[in-house]
């Protein structure tokens, strides 16, 4: 099982509620409940838009401007960071950009998804063994992620989806054992799912194989639908979003050809993200070539109703 980096696997954060994200852009939603989502953040053109809007209008660019001064006052915050050969000393506004770029393990040789020897008095303490995200304000880590991504930090992302959904898994001898896990996002080359850590490490990880089963027709359905007609026709399966139980939707997976990632959320929960290409699951399944269709069509809705926008706020 290979290794993504974090800001190549992990969905970046949803932004504010602010002037910002009121004029830069919009959780676009493709399904009546919100339970699949379009965010300009995840595609590097919709980002570009994004900043070139950013850079034509003042009321904007002055706020985006008040917000990284307010990222920098975190520079004032003492940290202590115990490790088995050091105390290192650092600043909040450090910890949060280490994470952010994936650079924990690099510069200060701790692991970013684990527990830490953390102080936030002095460098003899008192510590306390926590997760790095415990450490941070959710609101205060979405716009250092908005900043880093519009200034250039974060590398833009191929298009992407973002999912509330939970499908059937089987795993164990004989696939007896059943469960159910979230797919979080639908991607240009694959799917990626996330589970609790403690299932993963204590059953699934244990497997060579696993099943996990995909209603890709209503997808299928939607590749010939413009971005109105699309969100009607998906708000029927809004509570089980992929969600099946057929047999004929069975797509059997090896283990070792998923990408393997884990952290801490904001709810102090520790998931792992399993991520799959599309010829893998395809070579089990062709009726997964549905779902990499309708994320090229809806790509395509997407890039022109951003263009429209663009030109509609520089009329």
């Amino acid at each position: 099982m290979a290794h993504l980096s974090l800001t190549e696997l992990f969905p970046l954060a949803f932004l504010n509620e602010s002037t910002i994200q009121q004029s830069l852009g919009e959780d676009f939603s493709l399904c009546g409940n919100g339970n699949m989502v379009f965010h300009w953040a995840d595609y590097h053109e919709t980002c570009q838009a994004v900043k070139t809007r950013l850079e034509s209008n003042p009321e904007v660019k002055k706020e985006f401007k008040n917000k990284e001064m307010a990222l920098q006052r975190l520079s004032l915050i003492p940290v202590w960071i115990r490790t088995e050969r050091k105390v290192h000393q650092t600043t909040m506004f450090d910890l949060y950009e280490r994470y952010i770029l994936n650079q924990m393990q690099l510069s200060l040789g701790v692991d970013p998804f684990g527990p830490i020897e953390i102080s936030f008095i002095s460098g003899t303490g008192p510590f306390r063994s926590m997760a790095i995200a415990e450490c941070f304000n959710s609101s205060t880590y979405k716009d250092f992620v908005m900043v880093y991504l519009l200034k250039d930090k974060l590398p833009k992302r191929d298009y992407r989806i973002r999912l509330k959904s939970k499908v059937l898994t089987e795993f164990g001898k004989d696939f007896t054992k059943a469960g159910l896990i979230g797919l979080e996002q639908l991607t240009m080359n694959g799917l990626l799912f996330s589970l609790d850590s403690e299932l993963f490490l204590s059953e699934i990880s244990k497997e060579s194989e696993i099943r996990i089963l995909i209603d890709s027709a209503s997808l299928a359905e939607g590749c010939s639908k413009d971005l109105v007609e699309l969100k009607a026709h998906l708000s029927q399966f809004a509570f089980n979003l992929l969600y099946s139980s057929h047999r004929e939707d069975v797509v059997t997976c090896q283990l070792k050809d998923f990408n393997v990632q884990s952290s801490f959320d904001f709810l102090k929960n520790k998931k792992v993200y399993l991520f799959i290409s599309y010829e893998k699951l395809m070579a089990s399944n062709s009726k997964i070539k549905n779902i990499q269709n309708f994320v090229i069509h809806t790509q395509k809705l997407i890039r022109e109703h951003y263009q429209t926008k663009l030109l509609e706020h520089s009329a």
